[in-house]
């Protein structure tokens, strides 16, 4: 069995050091993407982000917000079937920002604002949203994710949706809390791995 010497390892990190570049197809369109090691998924979309994206209704005059946006995929879609609206992208992780200004641009999004934010921290208090999108990460407390609800229903307008895709294991727990705090949730789709959840505030 051969060993892995420290040599051989300097050599790959040459190109581990390089930007990840694809080209994939999103509702039958394709993006452009670059991307990095350390981001989530950064070889390709993940499939819950697809999933999610699948069972989204957007309308062209949605003003949204993608959540924890990582490298853009959900603001992305947004802004390209929602040409009238103004489309935020927020996360936590500068990279993540960076990567998405990055992606916005090279795919000629002009109606995108991305930004360094924790959860709606530093997002401007009287920006209102139609359309909320977040593709949960498991690994938030379920005190943040009552924050992100929270916080959305408060920018949401009277109409607005938000969408979110989690892991199978926290379905209850969305439906819980989307009827705690919308006064509704609704399944739209639950596979092998993810379940796609909706409330509309009314």
């Amino acid at each position: 069995m051969s060993k892995t010497t420290l040599t051989d390892l300097q050599h790959k990190a040459k190109f581990w050091r390089d930007d990840i570049s694809f080209s994939q197809e999103v509702l039958g369109k394709p993006f452009d993407f670059r991307t990095t090691w350390g981001i989530f998924s950064p070889e390709k979309l993940d499939d819950g982000s697809l999933m999610l994206l699948d069972h989204i209704d957007f309308k062209a005059d949605d003003d949204s917000i993608d959540l924890g946006c990582g490298y853009g995929v959900l603001g992305m879609t947004a802004a390209r079937a929602c040409p009238n609206g103004e489309h935020l992208l927020i996360d936590k992780d500068f990279v993540a920002v960076e990567y998405a200004k990055l992606n916005c641009q090279n795919n000629g999004l002009t109606n995108t604002q991305i930004m360094l934010s924790n959860g709606f921290a530093h997002v401007p208090k009287d920006r209102r949203f139609s359309l909320v999108m977040s593709n949960l990460p498991a690994k938030a407390s379920k005190e943040q994710h009552y924050l992100y609800l929270l916080d959305a229903y408060d920018r949401m307008e009277v109409g607005g949706r938000f969408y979110v895709v989690t892991i199978n294991g926290l379905r209850d727990f969305m439906k819980r809390s989307f009827t705690e705090v919308f006064g509704n949730a609704d399944k739209l789709k639950q596979g092998k791995t993810y379940t796609i959840t909706m409330a509309t505030k009314v």
